[in-house]
């Protein structure tokens, strides 16, 4: 039987940067098989369905992510997004994902005030549902103007999808 040490997961780790996920997710698995608690291998895992539009099952990695650690934002953010681009790829499961989605994305922008990416996807957000499912502008501009604040680039594109959308 073959021992995963911690070099394991920095080989994981190492493929995944090269963007060699087939390989990366060989060795995640296997070490996750041995090591089922591993949040790394999971969150890792977790990248590669998303990078292969396997939504579902990117969020089946992320949701236990949450229970371990529920104040870590990357986690929020990475577990709405997942569940975002499952709803976003069909009609019928957005209806019944919508809270959570803006509840994940708002518990990252909270957890981490310095964290861009939650507040360009609730803009988004935003900006996408209709009033109906909480869509706002108000909303939208509340997150841009908090984008401003911390990337005066990335809150100028996030003011000009909102004019653009109004």
């Amino acid at each position: 039987m073959i021992a995963f040490t911690p070099e394991s997961l920095e080989k994981g780790i190492e493929l995944f940067n090269k963007h060699q996920y087939n390989e990366a997710q060989e060795v995640f698995e296997a070490y996750l098989s041995e090591h089922p608690k591993n949040t790394t291998a999971m969150e890792y895992l977790g990248d590669i369905a998303f990078q292969n539009k396997k939504w579902s099952l990117a969020a089946s990695y992320f949701k236990p992510l949450l229970t371990d650690d529920v104040t870590n934002a990357r986690y929020h953010f990475k577990y709405a997004g997942a569940i975002g681009m499952k709803a976003k790829n069909n009609k019928l499961s957005a209806v019944f994902l919508i809270d959570d989605i803006k509840k994940h994305f708002i518990k990252a922008a909270t957890l981490d005030t310095s964290y861009e990416e939650p507040r360009i996807a609730l803009v988004q957000l935003f900006m996408e549902l209709p009033s109906t499912f909480g869509g706002s502008v108000t909303k939208a501009t509340k997150y841009a103007k908090e984008l401003l604040v911390l990337n005066a680039i990335e809150g100028e594109k996030a003011m000009a999808y909102i004019r653009k959308n109004k």
